[in-house]
Formats: structure tokens, sequence, C-alpha cells
């Protein structure tokens, strides 16, 4: 038996009661540590660290623009038919931004229904990327904890659930909240989420949608196109409905508004575990400072990083893909090579996947392990990444290892990843990227939170977003009509 055998072979020889304890230590351990939730709220930001187990898992960030309508993902809108192209299978809808939102029709019998100048009801499911319009869909869905409401009428229930008798359970249960409004043109979905969840909770969610789904009615009834029909923008609230767990434990933030509406939210979702969670005011404005959480988000935004073992993972986000090497470095394991590259390359793809998270990363996604030759050890490897896989919100596929070693992976783009918010490319060389004028601006003031009781220097650009804030950390600012926005400097 070759010796990659031989260790695989151990591993699955593990006694019964072993796994068993094994088991159970990791779910003491989970119940212990919690979700933690840090809110850090600014005059030009807003960002969310999602913490399990000790560890960052996600990271959400909402630029400030002082607009009302950012056009984000999940918003709906009654729009109009600017334009019908059926070559391109497409159609052109103003909903209201710079560039008009594009519909692809599957079918070109199908959009011989679409007619320029009629009105329509379109949901975004693709920001608006590199000057393109937004993509849309004209069947949007309203989400909430467990449920998603349709536009038409359907009962689904989530592929994740794979119990046949959860399945029945949600089929039935639906069917019998469908009854109930069985003159609406509304459908349902079980979300993951409602696996196990008591019939009464499933049915406080239903009854939430419902009435938004009656707003969203009469505001569509009641207002000419294009008009803004329901936002899915605050990521607060995101937050706390897409991945807040009962397991949550803290909510943290620097705004008493936005700890209320944490608050008001988990009431809203998790009744029944409210008095299990703490809601805490930081003492600093920036949280992710306060609790270690910056670091993190510094190395989402860089191209290479070092992770356990010494194990360099380097990122490459182009238009077309994004590539992720995988560099062994000065890492060390067993004698035998292929075991040494699997136990290396098991470990980045756990760093990977949370990565691709943090970063926001979507569509195409290459990762260029460390070559092994074992078969075996290749498809142990590929299980475990689609095990993690499974933990990622975003519709996420693998699809394998192709013959050079390379695993593809394909995520659902919704948006700009987090480095292409914050950063752009180098002017003078082309090739690296430079920090935004937002990062700029926020990095200067943490240097000047230590500063209090100083005259600080700022270019009229800078003065306009931090002007009310800065006044909170005592420190006198005078404009600079020459300086640029990235220049500041204190007075001794």
């Amino acid at each position: 038996m070759a010796e990659d055998e031989k260790f695989y072979s151990k591993e699955r020889q593990l006694p019964k009661e072993v796994q068993e304890e094994i088991k159970r230590e990791l779910i003491e351990q989970e119940k212990k540590l919690g979700q933690e939730i840090f809110i850090e709220d600014l005059p030009y930001w807003t960002r969310i660290a999602v913490v399990e187990d000790g560890k960052v898992q996600d990271i959400f960030l909402q630029l400030k623009n002082g607009r009302s309508d950012d056009f984000s993902s999940g918003n709906i809108y009654k729009g109009r038919i600017e334009d019908v192209v059926p070559s391109m299978q497409a159609v052109f809808i103003n909903i209201g931004a710079e560039k008009n939102a594009y519909l692809f029709v599957p079918s070109r019998s199908k959009i011989e229904k679409y007619k320029s100048g009629e009105e329509i009801i379109v949901q975004i499911k693709k920001e608006s990327i590199d000057g393109k319009g937004a993509k849309v869909s004209d069947n949007p869905t309203l989400p909430g904890k467990y449920l998603v409401f349709t536009m038409e009428k359907k009962v689904g229930i989530s592929k994740k659930i794979r119990s046949n008798y959860e399945k029945n359970r949600l089929r039935r249960l639906i069917t019998k909240l469908l009854e109930s409004v069985k003159d609406e043109e509304v459908g349902i979905v079980a979300r993951t989420e409602a696996q196990g969840v008591p019939e009464e909770l499933i049915r406080e969610d239903f009854e939430r949608l419902l009435k938004v789904y009656r707003e969203l009615k009469e505001k569509a009834k009641n207002n000419p196109p294009p008009v803004l029909l329901w936002s899915d923008s605050d990521i607060v609230r995101r937050t706390i409905r897409d991945l807040a767990s009962s397991n949550l434990k803290k909510v943290v933030s620097n705004s008493e508004e936005k700890l209320k509406m944490a608050k008001d939210l988990v009431s809203e979702f998790f009744s029944h575990t409210l008095e299990n969670v703490s809601f805490e005011l930081s003492p600093s404005p920036f949280v992710f400072h306060e609790y270690g959480i910056e670091r993190e988000f510094q190395n989402a935004l860089k191209d290479e990083i070092e992770i356990e073992g010494g194990i360099k993972l380097i990122f490459n986000e182009t238009e077309a893909f994004t590539a992720i090497d995988v560099n062994t470095a000065s890492f060390t394991g067993t004698e035998n090579l292929d075991i040494t590259a699997y136990q290396a390359n098991l470990l980045a793809a756990y760093e990977i996947m949370r990565q691709i998270r943090l970063r926001k990363l979507g569509g195409i996604i290459i990762v260029d392990f460390i070559d092994m030759k074992s078969r075996q050890l290749k498809a142990n490897l590929l299980r475990e990444v689609k095990k993690l896989v499974e933990k990622d919100r975003e519709k996420t596929r693998v699809f394998g290892l192709t013959r050079l070693g390379l695993l593809e992976i394909s995520r659902k783009k919704t948006g700009y990843s987090l480095r292409k918010q914050l950063m752009s490319r180098c002017p003078t060389c082309g090739n690296g990227f430079i920090h935004s004028d937002i990062l700029k601006i926020h990095e200067n003031l943490v240097k000047l939170s230590k500063l209090q009781g100083r005259v600080v220097r700022v270019s009229p650009e800078s003065f306009k977003i931090i002007d009310d804030y800065i006044k909170k950390l005592n420190i006198n600012v005078r404009v600079q009509p020459k300086y640029g926005l990235e220049k500041w400097a204190v007075e001794v």
C-alpha cells in the first residue's frame, strides 16, 4: 500500500466513539464562541464584519455617495421599456439610473411580449459594473429570514435541504400558507434556514413578507415609472436577515442608531433568543481597529497574504477571471511529497474559500494548487472544497480539476469586489493598485484620532466629508485650498 493511502486508511479507521467525541467537542466549542457582528458607521462608509468561532467570515462595505438610491442588487423598480433588441435577446429598461437596465430574455419567441413604452416591474440582479447598465430580472423576489416570496405562483424548497421528511413538512406548510392568499399572484420558496424551524416562526416570516408585498403592489399602482418600489440596500438589515444565526452572542457598533436597528432586527427575526444577545456601544468610532478586525480587512485588499505554515496565497483579479496561486514557501510537512502537498493545499483551500467571501470575488475563479500525483489525494481535496462551498450563501459551483491541476470555480457576481470598490489602477505604471480617496481619508482619520486637541490642515474636498465627524474627535480643522485630497498636515 502506498504511503499516502496508508495515511488515509488510518484516518478512516478512527473508532466511532472517538469520532463522536470529536464532534461533541466541536459543537460545544461553537456554542461557546458563538457568532458576533461588528458594525462601523462613519461619514463615508458603513462596514460590517461577521465573526464566527473567533474568525472573521464575512465583511460587508457600503460606501456613502449622498444619493437616496444607489441602485443596489436586490432593489425592485417600476420601470419603462425603452428598447427591445431581438437579435441580442435583450430588453433595455429605464429605472432612473444613468444607464438603462438590461433584461436578458432566454427565448427569442418570448421576447415578442415586450413592447417599447410599456411599464414593467424588475429587480436588480447584478449592479452596474464598468459602465454597463445593471442586469435585472422581471421575476422579482422578496427575501425573508426563512422564506422567499416570488411574483409567480410556485412552491419551492432550497436544494440544500436534503431531508425528505423536512422537504415534505415545509412543502405542506407552504401550501397551507398560500391557500390563505390564493387571490394573490405569489409563490413561496423555503430557504435553507427554514430547516428545522418551528411553524410559528415561519408563519411570522410569511406575515412580514406579505405586508411588504402588499405595500410594494400599492406603490407600483400609484406611481409612474421610473420609481423605486422596494430597497434591499441597507447592509445592517441584510446581514442580520441573511447571516445572523440563533447562535448570535454579541452585536457591537459605534452608532447608537445602528445598534438600535440591529436590536430591533434581532428581536424581529430571533425574538426567542434576544435575551442571549448582548448589544454593546464601541468605545471607539473605529470599530474594526478597536476589535482587531482591521488587519483582516486590509489583508482582503492585498495581492499576497501568508497563512499558517508559511503558505502564500497570491490573488490576481483580471477582467476575465480571478487567478489564485498557492505557494508552499516555507511549509514543511511529511517526508512524502504528495502528502505534504495535500496538507498545504488543504490549509490553502480553507483560507481561499474564506478570502473569496471576504473579498467579494465573483465570476470565474481559477485556483492553482500545488501539484499532486495521487488521484486519491486530488479526489479528497476536491471533496473538501465542495464541502466548504456549501457554506457560501452566494451561488457557487466547483467544476473540478483540469488536466493541468487547476481548480475551476464559478461564483455569482452581484457587484464590485472589495478591491475594486476601494482601489484603482496606478495611473503611472498601469500595473499596480493604489488606495482610493475614501481609504486615504479613513487612514488619516484613524491617525488623527490619536492627536486630540491639535490643528489639522486638509483640502476642501476632505473637509466636506469629515467636517461634522471630526468635531467629535476634538480636532480643529483648517481648510487649505491648495491641498490635494490625500494631503493632511498637523500643526506642531
